[in-house]
């Protein structure tokens, strides 16, 4: 980064002291800007004040200015610098720093001690005051960070050592990096790689669309530690939104009659996606994860209606990373959270084939709580793709299997996926019994829609249903029909996370089963099909 930035003509930046001590030095030494470099390209580096940080504007104005006062005469110059959220935003800092009049207090005592305080600009400090040496800075952040980064146990396990520990041991303990979110968390690096795409897109096309690519490359959404950051659906959605609209400005997708189809490795996990996109939509499935489709984006109306997140275990469910916290003013952990806390084993996306047992009831499906039958959900799907006269058709085939204990009955699932320009899809199942044995099962292909909130999918089972249609104020009207009459299961996701104001439960999107209790003789084989189109 050091070069990256010289090269962009920044003179400076700052960076948290942990990068600092995780470099060997000492507190007593981070009172000035120091000199890194990369390439033979230099930059000067100023640390950021631990205890600024926490003192600011959570203690008294008092006691920043005796802690200031430690350092006169030393002709040091500290650093604070932090969100500019704590000063109003964060749960009960506007009351604080306005109306109890921190701020105020804080610039008067400033006033006051001028005689031996002074405040500058980072550019007075790096004309009035030689760096204070060469530091090469590894790539760390925070401590809190560190730990959010990680997965459950080893936060928990990261926690226990950090409390075992002193102060001069802490700064070489070191947990997750930051792009460790992009692999803890799928949607996260959903986004990412979406950025990333648009990006060369926007690139391609001299620059257009830049301005929405740089809204949709705002951080917040694509981690989460204390704040909601990638469980907050407003900023999810809103990444996409700008994804979408920098997309179009670039002239990505070809034109809206036409799909441009490509094979590759998305996700950085080692196994290919396929990637159609038109003008007006774009549509990712991923062949080896179940067949499923996890992006739908709809360019009329710049929305991704795939954009859920699933529902995972974090640390602070049990009681742990007791660490992760704003203040002690600001957010607790509320209530009996834990009845509501449930668990997906695996992503959610629409087109993944569930085999549930039968007499399985929606409230079990919904809590993740059944027993899956089938070897399908995860498992991988060959596929081949053809044009047809209006569409792009995908065809996703598995020979796989149901399993009751160690007994297996082998099946077949073909679905032909196809594409339209206009933004709409469907899917045309073939389930066929391979075996000789009767298959009592029943089949339920997923789809999962991000809608703006819970009310636009009511929660519930309908009988018969042959078609439904959902209307949501923000991204517009959804349609769906099926060949034959289905028992319609519907359910909200939901997930249990932390924010400033304590611990939230926040819908993500809806869940809806179209179920089909058919038994299947040998060598027998259920036909259905589902479209779904904006409205």
């Amino acid at each position: 980064m050091a070069e990256v930035l010289a090269k962009a003509g920044a003179a400076f930046t700052v960076l948290d002291d942990v990068h600092f001590f995780s470099a060997g030095l000492e507190a007593k030494e981070l009172t000035g800007h120091f000199t890194t470099e990369f390439g033979g390209r230099h930059l000067s580096v100023f640390p950021i004040d631990h205890e600024l940080r926490y003192l600011m504007p959570f203690a008294d104005p008092e006691r920043t200015i005796e802690y200031l006062k430690r350092f006169e005469g030393r002709d040091a110059a500290l650093v604070m610098a932090d969100d500019g959220e704590k000063f109003g935003l964060w749960p009960k800092t506007h009351d604080l720093v306005y109306k109890r009049r921190w701020l105020d207090r804080m610039l008067e005592l400033i006033g006051k001690n001028s005689s031996w305080l002074e405040t500058a600009h980072f550019s007075d400090c790096l004309d009035g005051s030689a760096s204070k040496g060469l530091v090469y800075l590894p790539a760390t952040s925070y401590h809190e960070l560190s730990q959010w980064a990680l997965p459950v146990g080893p936060s928990h396990s990261l926690e226990t050592l950090w409390k075992g520990t002193d102060d001069g041991t802490r700064r070489f303990l070191r947990g997750g990096y930051f792009r460790n979110f992009f692999s803890k968390y799928p949607e996260s690096n959903n986004l990412y790689r979406k950025m990333l795409r648009v990006s060369a897109q926007v690139a391609a096309a001299g620059g257009a669309g830049s301005d929405s690519l740089w809204k949709a490359q705002c951080n917040c959404g694509y981690w989460h530690g204390v704040f909601g950051g990638v469980y907050l659906p407003h900023i999810r959605k809103a990444i996409f939104t700008n994804l979408i609209d920098a997309a179009k400005a670039a002239g990505a997708g070809g034109q809206a009659g036409g799909f441009e189809l490509k094979e590759e490795d998305w996700d950085a996990d080692g196994r290919p996606e396929l990637l159609a996109e038109t003008g007006n939509a774009a549509f990712y499935l991923a062949p080896a994860k179940g067949g499923g489709l996890f992006e739908w984006d709809y360019a009329p109306r710049s929305v991704n209606f795939s954009a859920v997140v699933s529902r995972r275990p974090e640390s602070y469910h049990n009681g742990g990373a007791e660490s992760i916290v704003v203040s002690e003013k600001a957010g607790r952990l509320e209530g009996d959270f834990k009845k509501h806390l449930f668990y997906d084993w695996h992503r959610r996306m629409s087109l993944l084939d569930h085999f549930l047992r039968p007499g399985t009831k929606l409230a079990e499906v919904k809590k993740a709580a059944y027993g899956e039958l089938g070897d399908f959900v995860l498992a991988e799907y060959g596929w081949t793709a053809a044009r047809e006269p209006n569409c792009l058709k995908i065809t996703l085939a598995r020979d796989g299997a149901l399993w009751e204990g160690e007994k297996s009955s082998p099946v077949r699932v073909e679905k032909d996926v196809r594409l339209f320009a206009d933004g709409s899809w469907s899917a045309g199942y073939r389930v066929t019994n391979s075996g000789a044995e009767k298959i009592p099962a029943w089949f339920a292909p997923e789809l999962v829609f991000s809608f703006s909130n819970a009310s636009v999918c009511h929660e519930g089972e309908k009988k018969e249903v042959t078609s439904a249609r959902f209307d949501d104020p923000v991204s517009g009207g959804l349609e769906l029909e099926f060949s034959r009459p289905v028992l319609l299961w519907a359910f909200s996701l939901e997930t249990v996370s932390r924010s400033e104001e304590g611990i939230e439960k926040t819908y993500q999107g809806s869940v809806i089963l179209p179920v089909l209790k058919q038994e299947l003789g040998p060598g027998e084989t259920l036909e259905f099909s589902l479209t779904v189109r904006p409205v």
